[in-house]
């Protein structure tokens, strides 16, 4: 029986939400996207996260993405650029530094016309390979990374035997030129001889599997928050009484909080779990780097390891600065959530009759929750754009494709209910800072003004004020943004 093509597997996926389906695209292309992870951030812990991201990008966007692929087409090509995609965001900078620094050293040392030193090309590869076309990246990542033969490739291209192999040649050219123009000299056949053995290294056992429960559970997580405040509005609409109208933007308030710390302490509990590993790799870095520092004086190799390691050990201490801020944070919503949850309590318990689902402050809450869920939905689409991009989006029009369509959100919601602010200011430099906002501010039946944010990390919040007027709100809580909004 012939094997189902990518395509076919991610639209079964899409469609049937066939979990066997997308579990065998992972284990298909696990050592490719681990392998280019791998060879652009040096560390196999670092790779791991990477490919976990573009493995749940992929099952976030597979209806979008299964309606364009061909009938036989494979993902290799795409999961190629995203897994560059998400090296580069997680490592800009620092790729940055050590390139330069690696193009210092490397002008002292002529290049030779043999087999080029693997620890040189590595560093410089996958972003050879993004320069070039999509017809000639697809045969190379065939060819080596796949490791099939020309006949297979010809196949997987659509193409002859013949084809394929004259394809992979003028694609190995190509990419020597791209490596000599950054410093590595080679011949086509020395490359072609490096990338058979180096390209590809198997993913660590067990990593694939983890992806997949991962990717798969990130989605079941994302359809339950709507469900978990339509719950909860029931609840409020059947038990609360009328004394407590109050309580209905209480309850919207403690939900929002309910949600915000259930994610942050999942995010803390996964940091812990990683805390322990990061402290042992934390002081096997040092002990190396004092091993580094004491030779006196440093040769070239030894240089360019004492820079990777200083990289390595910052990025560890700020992961470790994470969970600190993390577990502030836990312990303040707590501490929030026990006050707002007793003001719940003892407003229920003074209720004498139920409230009317069809009073106006009913309708006030239930209209605010229905522009929440729409904000937080935008949010959703902003950080897929931002992935895909690097940047947030400069209008609605951008985020079409990943807001699926939805141009009316669920309770009658219209998407020019909002507008954005701050457009090429907000991004992941300001994640605090406001990127879209309620375009009119709605008049609470029990006195007072409110109005949606949402902000750049993706949250959403709601302010208040007695007279309409959010200036003095927006100023405080905002001022690293919109004070330079005029410049």
């Amino acid at each position: 029986m012939q094997a189902k093509s990518d395509a076919q597997l991610l639209r079964e996926y899409a469609v049937e939400k066939s979990e066997p389906a997308f579990e065998e695209v992972v284990h298909r292309h696990a050592d490719l996207v681990y392998s280019a992870a791998l060879r652009q951030v040096g560390s196999p812990d670092l790779a791991g996260e990477i490919a976990q991201r573009v493995f749940i990008d992929l099952a976030r966007k597979a209806r979008s993405l299964a309606g364009s692929l061909r009938e036989d087409a494979s993902l290799a090509g795409w999961l190629h650029r995203a897994t560059r995609y998400a090296a580069l965001t997680l490592l800009r900078e620092e790729r940055r530094r050590h390139a330069r620094e690696r193009h210092a050293m490397q002008e002292f040392h002529s290049a030779a016309e043999t087999s080029p030193d693997w620890a040189s090309v590595s560093p410089l590869l996958d972003e050879a390979i993004s320069a070039l076309d999509e017809q000639e990246r697809d045969a190379l990542l065939w060819r080596f990374f796949k490791k099939q033969d020309f006949r297979a490739v010809g196949a997987a291209l659509g193409v002859s035997d013949d084809t394929a192999q004259k394809r992979v040649a003028r694609s190995l050219e190509k990419l020597r030129t791209s490596l000599q123009r950054r410093g590595v000299t080679t011949t086509t056949t020395a490359l072609s001889a490096a990338l058979a053995s180096h390209a590809v290294q198997a993913a660590p056992a067990g990593l694939a599997s983890a992806w997949i429960t991962a990717s798969l559970a990130s989605m079941t997580a994302e359809g339950g928050v709507a469900l978990t405040l339509l719950k909860l509005m029931s609840m409020t609409k059947l038990q609360l009484g009328l004394g407590a109208i109050v309580v209905g933007g209480l309850a919207a308030t403690v939900a929002v909080q309910y949600q915000t710390e259930n994610e942050i302490r999942g995010e803390n509990q996964a940091l812990r779990l990683q805390v322990a590993a990061l402290a042992d790799d934390n002081a096997s870095l040092s002990n190396r780097l004092q091993q580094v520092g004491a030779r006196s004086p440093l040769a070239d190799d030894q240089l360019r390891e004492l820079l990777r390691l200083r990289g390595e050990v910052g990025m560890l201490r700020d992961k470790t600065n994470l969970v600190g801020n993390l577990q502030k944070q836990n312990r303040r919503l707590s501490e929030q959530m026990s006050s707002l949850m007793a003001n719940l309590a003892k407003l229920k318990n003074d209720s004498l009759e139920p409230l009317d689902p069809s009073s106006e402050a009913a309708k006030f809450v239930a209209h605010r929750s229905a522009i929440v869920n729409a904000a937080k939905i935008i949010g959703t689409a902003f950080r897929i754009y931002s992935n895909d991009n690097g940047h947030f989006p400069p209008s609605f029009a951008e985020i079409h494709n990943e807001l699926a369509d939805e141009t009316n959100f669920s309770g009658g919601i219209p998407l020019d209910t909002f507008e954005m602010v701050n457009v090429g200011k907000v991004n992941d430099t300001f994640p605090q800072g406001a990127a879209v906002v309620e375009r009119t501010p709605r008049q609470s039946p029990l006195g007072g003004w409110e109005r949606v944010y949402l902000l750049g990390d993706g949250s959403v919040q709601t302010a208040h004020s007695p007279d309409g007027n959010f200036d003095a709100w927006e100023q405080s809580n905002y001022v690293n943004v919109f004070s330079t909004s005029g410049q």
